[in-house]
């Protein structure tokens, strides 16, 4: 599992994404605002201790980070599918702590 320090150390500021080859940039802004929406609904499940939806989502991220040139998603998502799996609640809390951090630092490069 990844803790937030390693993510920190691959880009301590802002993560500027490439948008993939023939990737509309605006999916790839749609995507992080769906992943910023969905942050009330993961804080909510971690405090009622919901493992099921808190794997789910690590799941998407592990999938989804990769094929929007956002790597860094696939290795939190990843960290948060693998606490959910182990019921590891500090686990929980330190990767949405990240995937909070993560998603603020986020940057578009221009096409």
């Amino acid at each position: 599992m990844v803790n937030s320090a390693e993510i920190s150390k691959i880009q301590p500021e802002r993560i500027w994404v490439q948008v993939p080859e023939g990737v509309p940039a605006s999916l790839v802004t749609q995507y992080i605002q769906r992943c910023l929406t969905a942050l009330p609904s993961a804080k909510a499940a971690l405090e009622r201790s919901d493992y099921a939806h808190m794997r789910v989502l690590g799941h998407r991220l592990k999938g989804s980070g990769g094929a929007y040139g956002i790597p860094a998603l696939t290795i939190v998502g990843s960290g948060l599918e693998e606490a959910a799996r182990q019921v590891d609640m500090p686990g929980l809390q330190r990767q949405l702590a990240e995937l909070e951090a993560l998603l603020g630092r986020i940057d578009i490069l221009p096409q």
